[in-house]
Parts: C-alpha cells; structure tokens; sequence
C-alpha cells in the first residue's frame, strides 16, 4: 500500500502534501538501463542520500524493439521495477514519452517507428495510433499500482522537451501534446501530478510544466568552479512550476556493466 492517508496536489505557489507546502527531491533510476538485481540497493541509496521521489524514463524502444512484441522481463521488468520502488517507501514519476530523449536512440522511440511512412511525434493518425496501443500496454503493467490504486505512482509526465527539441510548433504543437495527454488518460494513466517540460518554449497543454535549473551554464565547463546553486521553484503565467536540477553525471559502479541499453 502507499502511505496511508498521503495525498498529493498543487497550487498556484507550492506542491501540496497532506494539504501542506511540499519540497521533494525527485532521483532518476532508469530501470531498463541498470540490473534488477541491484534496483534495492540503489533505491535504499537514494532514499538514505535525501531523495524523497524515483523518478524514471520508460524508452519504447527497450520494450518492443521489434512491432507487436513487448519485452517486460529482466531488466526491462517494469511492474518489478514499481514494486521494488513502492518496497523501499518511495513514490514515483513515470516519464512515458512516447519520445524521451534521455541519450538513447531515437529519443526512445523504435527503429520500425521511424522506418514508418508517417512522422513521428506529429499528428499523423497513423503515429498517434502506434501510441494509443503502446499506451494500453503500459496502463495494463501498470495497473494497480497507479496511487489512486495503493500503488507508488504519483506523476505521469507526458512527451519530453516536446516544441524546445523537435516537435511541432504554435497551436500545432500544443493539440499534439493535447492529444498525448488524452490517449494517456484514456488508456487509464492517470496520477497527482501530469506534467510535461516548461523551458525552451517547450508546449505544455496545460499540464504542469517541469523547468530547469543547471549547475553550471551548457558547454561552458564551468564546472571546476561555481558557486553554491539555489533550487526554487517559480511561477509563469501564474503556474508553479517544478525545477529539474542537473548537477551531472556519475557512475555507480567503475566497470562497464554490458546489461546496460542505450
């Protein structure tokens, strides 16, 4: 079960947990990328180091590589992967794309997808189709465990940079994350938090937009030295949003693990 009586919200100035202003600190673990084995482990890791969310991308590429075959063993064990997150007493943000980004190929979407005679990420029925049914496979290894269920899922964000990196523009882009966010909520992904990303010019739809905030400027590496970074979260157009914060990269582990995707 999820916390008892826990429930989440937000208003125009602060995230609500319990009907109380809420700061969390949110921890990517990319399931698919890291051995199931060691998921507790790092889990307990992240919540003894202060984060208070698991927050992690699904890449469609990882779960059906090839058309109408899904893959959700092993390390790509995704309903594993929440119920050892809802064991270490933590909530978490799924990112369910369909486009992710996260430095993997295509941005996550499959091959077949782009070998397709429409274009991803637009409006096109055929994409949007290929979307709706991938949707309906991910609600089904979700059920359940969504937090209005008992489960560990408090936040669904939708598409990633859609509008700031590819994507449609204007009006265009805005329908086509309209359009993602009600193939979501139909196929029954539904949490507290819908959000997509706020910065760059990013198209939200409404949905709660994430910004970010980075240690140090892109490029410039300024990370030998810079001073102590401050994480707030700001309002646009009388919206909270929430900040992303990239304070960089690092290895868990020193060998190369060959159960790593990309």
């Amino acid at each position: 079960m999820n916390e008892e009586k826990s429930s989440y919200s937000y208003n125009n100035d602060f995230l609500l947990k319990n009907g109380k202003p809420w700061f969390p600190v949110m921890g990517e673990l990319h399931y698919s990328r890291y051995p199931k084995k060691l998921w507790p482990e790092a889990l307990a890791k992240m919540k003894a180091g202060g984060v208070t969310v698991v927050s992690s991308y699904i890449f469609w590429i990882h779960h059906e590589e090839k058309e109408g075959e899904y893959d959700f063993t092993g390390n790509r064990d995704l309903r594993g992967f929440l119920h050892a997150v809802q064991a270490a007493g933590l909530p978490v943000f799924l990112r369910i794309g369909p486009w992710c980004h996260g430095e993997v190929r295509n941005g996550g979407l499959p091959d077949w997808i782009m070998e397709k005679d429409y274009e991803p990420r637009t409006n096109d029925k055929g994409y949007l189709e290929e979307v709706k049914t991938y949707f309906a496979v991910l609600a089904e290894q979700i059920r359940g465990l969504l937090w209005e269920n008992g489960g560990p899922v408090i936040g669904i964000q939708i598409e990633n940079e859609y509008g700031c990196c590819g994507g449609l523009d204007g009006e265009e882009g805005e329908a086509h994350m309209r359009v993602l966010t009600k193939l979501a909520l139909d196929a029954g992904l539904k949490a507290p938090y819908m959000t997509a990303t706020g910065w760059g010019g990013a198209h939200t739809a409404g949905l709660l937009p994430v910004m970010e905030d980075t240690a140090t400027p892109p490029g410039t590496g300024a990370w030998k030295s810079f001073p102590p970074m401050g994480i707030t979260y700001s309002r646009r157009n009388g919206m909270i949003q929430i900040s992303e914060a990239i304070l960089g990269k690092r290895r868990l582990h020193g060998q190369r693990m060959e159960t790593i995707l990309t």
